[in-house]
């Protein structure tokens, strides 16, 4: 699978990319929750919407990066979710 970050294609492996819903990923990954608070904060899933929102976007909203996230989530979760992003 190919990911972008900042416009440039890198080589990944990742199954879960930073456009799935937080939501989404909750639902199939519980563990993921834990993986959040570490890297953004115990609160970060209590704001409204974070759940509707994209990994992608939660992370911007905690001036986080996305990849280290998903590094994490993509050791714990090895399911990906039936729907990628809003669409």
């Amino acid at each position: 699978m190919v990911a972008k970050h900042n416009g440039h294609d890198k080589q990944k492996d990742w199954v879960i990319t930073d456009k799935v819903i937080v939501g989404d990923l909750l639902k199939i990954c519980p563990d993921a929750e834990e993986i959040f608070k570490k890297h953004l904060g115990s609160l970060c899933l209590t704001i409204p919407g974070a759940k509707t929102e994209s990994i992608e976007f939660l992370a911007a909203m905690h001036d986080y990066h996305a990849y280290i996230l998903l590094e994490d989530i993509n050791s714990v979760c090895k399911v990906l979710p039936p729907k990628i992003g809003h669409f």
